[in-house]
């Protein structure tokens, strides 16, 4: 909602175009430092899909299967 009123700061990913059309995205990455987003999971407990589903949002590169097998390691003759 738009009140013509100061600065905002949102991640880029936040801003849609069309939404936000009287709004200006400005680039501002090296204002800030890179920040590190850890996510800890306990070897051998369940997780659910969206809990997998999360983990393969905040890290791309990661297949599904990839998380199951980190939390579900095969043991050597399976």
């Amino acid at each position: 909602m738009e009140l013509g009123l100061g600065v905002g700061i949102i991640a880029a990913m936040a801003f849609h175009p069309a939404r936000d059309a009287g709004l200006r995205l400005l680039p501002a990455g090296g204002l800030f430092a890179a920040n590190t987003t850890r996510i800890a999971l306990r070897r051998g407990h369940y997780l659910r899909d969206y809990a997998i589903r999360f983990v393969t949002c905040c890290a791309p590169s990661l297949t599904a299967e990839q998380v199951r097998e980190a939390v579900f390691p095969k043991t050597v003759g399976e």
